[in-house]
């Protein structure tokens, strides 16, 4: 396929809508398992945590646009990070290297990275270390053939998990307070709506 006419720059507030319906429509996950933990609660916190994004002085938030069309046809988070807690290492943290599905092997995420490699160079820093989810074989098979070799595996479990796992019993405060945030949301649920009137 052929590339496509893009430019990198940085994201703005009204990009918002298009970052927030390229999330969903590429069905974003923090893993085959723990995605679903998260999903519901990712996608209706969308336009909030990325306004928290933008508004981050030590995030980046890049994207790729078809100034033509007025679309946005990519997306990537970078932010400073450190190797370890043991290991200070500087290091350009390269996550949510994100095209869009009908874009794919047109160069969208080359140009993310090339913008990656410039940021890390302009901040002095010699290593990026890039996120991808443990279960994408296309994503991780695209960052190895890049040059990115693999460092960790960061495995996710809720406390009620491993307090099953580990023989744990539940502390009373703990089920008092589960008690009272579930007796919450069901309040919450049950109450009437409350209609609002637009301000003069």
């Amino acid at each position: 396929m052929s590339r496509i006419p893009l430019r990198i720059r940085h994201a703005e507030i009204d990009d918002t809508a298009q970052i927030s319906q390229l999330v969903k429509s590429t069905g974003l996950s923090v893993g085959a398992a723990g995605g679903r933990q998260f999903e519901s609660d990712l996608l209706s916190q969308l336009p909030k945590r990325i306004h928290a994004l933008l508004g981050d002085p030590d995030v980046s938030v890049l994207v790729a646009v078809d100034d033509e069309a007025g679309l946005l046809y990519g997306l990537v988070v970078l932010n400073i990070d450190q190797v370890a807690a043991v290991n200070p290492v500087p290091v350009l943290n390269v996550s949510h290297l994100l095209v869009d599905d009908s874009k794919r092997r047109r160069g969208v995420g080359r140009s993310l990275l090339v913008a990656a490699v410039h940021e890390a160079d302009q901040r002095g820093i010699e290593h990026l270390v890039a996120t991808a989810v443990t279960g994408s074989r296309e994503a991780n098979r695209y960052l190895a053939r890049l040059g990115f070799a693999p460092l960790v595996t960061r495995r996710i479990a809720s406390t009620q998990v491993l307090r099953r796992s580990l023989g744990l019993a539940e502390a009373p405060e703990r089920v008092a307070r589960l008690r009272r945030l579930r007796s919450g949301r069901v309040a919450a649920v049950k109450a009437p709506a409350q209609i609002f009137g637009r301000g003069a």
